[in-house]
């Protein structure tokens, strides 16, 4: 009779997975819970740096508005697909760039919890994959 495998194929067993799982999860939500993502503002971030203090708005969206023409004018134009894509990837790049990422205050035991719940599932996880 055939037994059933584990995680990774191995008799190391799911509980131990399941319950590494659970935990270092809850480990990063609750780090993540503590941490605060605001905005610079649009358009302050590479662009910003680059075009002035108010940045260039034109820099990112007129070669995206280019592309669009491109493309209603001929659907299979290539230029006008790299051109929608590149402009598309630095308008992400540009709103990626002008978050600020904070993390809040917290107690050296909070924080010293929450760690050791990451690195905890993370170590039953990996357990798991052993055989038994």
């Amino acid at each position: 009779m055939h037994t059933p495998l584990g995680p990774g194929g191995t008799p190391g067993g799911i509980g131990p997975f399941v319950a590494g799982a659970a935990l270092s999860t809850g480990g990063l939500y609750l780090l993540f819970s503590r941490v605060v993502v605001s905005s610079a503002g649009l358009w302050h971030g590479w662009f910003g740096s680059h075009y002035g203090a108010g940045g260039s708005i034109g820099a990112t969206v007129l070669p995206f508005v280019t592309g669009v023409g491109l493309l209603f004018f001929d659907g299979k134009s290539r230029l006008g697909w790299v051109i929608v894509a590149l402009s598309l990837a630095f308008m992400t790049l540009e709103v990626v760039s002008s978050l600020r990422v904070h993390f809040q205050p917290t107690s050296l035991p909070t924080l010293l919890a929450i760690l050791g719940a990451i690195g905890g599932g993370i170590g039953l996880m990996a357990r798991s994959f052993r055989a038994s």
